[in-house]
């Protein structure tokens, strides 16, 4: 049986000029005798602005948050956050493939924030992202350097869970007599979590280990803190990021630690899968999200202490349980290029029927057509995908 593709991506390319259509989402001026135009990031929440976007015939980039560009397809995908599938209907004005909003996967029970905490949290989670974006603030640039060169994490990630740039203050170093901190505040990236689509709670992770006396003398080793009043009960990590189009043709996973969230995201959110973080060894499963990952066609949980996973997975009868290959996480994994083919065959192992194996290999597919691609290991389980269910790809 041979896989064709019925949407002629030539001819959409040669027929839509990716100047004009970027148009219709931010305002661009010519420059440079009309072949290039620039303007304003049509992305909400990028900090490029003036020339930071730039767009050809065929072609766009953005300096802040999609330096590497695209085609139009690329442009529909990045703009909407959407899959090839999604991107291809927004061309041709086909109908769109069935979606659901996106949902709350929080309890419904918690206690509001009071409002003064709430408008600090969501200034943070506002200011936060553009100074990690912003170039010219070279205090952030030791995070820009962690995220990017060393856990691998690209500028989309960054802006998709809305992570930033601060100096956070060291657990236990205020001295309420001198009214100072007792050591110096160190670089952090800002991660907000959300509940509702409120900020719930900030996590300040700092980009090392820190050894320090606190206020009261005491010897303390931290890697991370959180903003205090911040509420990180009830609610699972990536609430902001998710948008799978149909929920019940898509695969929900469910890691730990957001660092693991943000490089699953990365590495496969364009091939219909979720992700959401435990963010704490006390998390647990609420009903809410018993009730949500109830909806996908598979859930998989990756979680590596032995108990914490088996209390998950009571919690989500019928889930598929995997454990870091070697020890490795989801981000060892991202930095080793091998995080796209782990996912694909961890899925195909999940599948439940040959219909969600055949669904999934059109999934990595489709992903493989985008502008981009995928990762190597990634292409080798989509021929093998294909080989065992007897498919030959075109």
């Amino acid at each position: 049986m041979t896989i064709t593709k019925t949407i002629d991506t030539d001819q959409i390319k040669q027929s839509v000029d990716l100047r004009e259509f970027a148009a219709r989402y931010t305002e661009l001026r010519k420059v440079s005798g009309g072949k290039e135009m620039f303007g304003p990031c049509p992305r909400p929440g990028c900090a490029a602005r003036n020339n930071g976007f730039y767009v050809q015939a065929d072609f766009f980039a953005c300096r802040k948050c999609k330096p590497e560009g695209g085609d139009i397809f690329a442009f529909v995908m990045w703009l909407n956050n959407c899959g090839f599938k999604e991107a291809a209907a927004i061309l041709t004005n086909a109908p769109m493939p069935t979606t659901q909003a996106r949902r709350t996967v929080a309890s419904k029970r918690h206690t509001e924030q009071p409002q003064d905490w709430q408008r600090n949290a969501e200034a943070i989670a506002k200011t936060a992202p553009a100074r990690l974006f912003d170039d010219a603030d070279q205090e952030a640039e030791q995070v820009r350097a962690c995220l990017e060169n060393v856990r691998k994490l690209e500028p989309h990630t960054w802006q998709a869970f809305g992570l930033g740039f601060t100096l956070a203050a060291l657990p236990g170093t205020w001295d309420e007599t001198k009214r100072v901190h007792v050591t110096p505040k160190q670089p952090a990236i800002v991660i907000p979590w959300y509940r509702g689509g409120k900020v719930c709670g900030v996590r300040y992770r700092f980009l090392q280990w820190h050894e320090y006396t606190d206020a009261e003398g005491k010897p303390r080793k931290e890697k991370q803190t959180a903003l205090s009043g911040s509420s990180f009960s009830g609610v699972l990590y990536g609430e902001q990021a998710l948008d799978v189009g149909a929920v019940s043709l898509s695969t929900l996973l469910i890691c730990e630690g957001e660092l693991n969230a943000c490089s699953v995201w990365q590495a496969a959110h364009d091939t219909h899968l979720a992700v959401l973080s435990l963010g704490s060894e006390s998390a647990t499963i609420s009903p809410a999200t018993k009730e949500y990952a109830g909806r996908f066609a598979t859930t998989i949980v990756w979680l590596d202490r032995e108990e914490r996973a088996q209390a998950v997975q009571a919690a989500l009868p019928g889930s598929h349980p995997i454990q870091s290959p070697n020890g490795q996480d989801a981000n060892d994994l991202l930095q080793a290029g091998k995080l796209g083919g782990f996912l694909a065959h961890q899925r195909f192992q999940a599948a439940k029927d040959r219909h969600e194996q055949e669904r999934l290999l059109w999934d990595l597919w489709d992903a493989a057509q985008a502008w981009g691609g995928v990762d190597e290991d990634t292409s080798r389980m989509i021929a093998y995908i294909a080989n065992t269910l007897g498919k030959t790809l075109d």
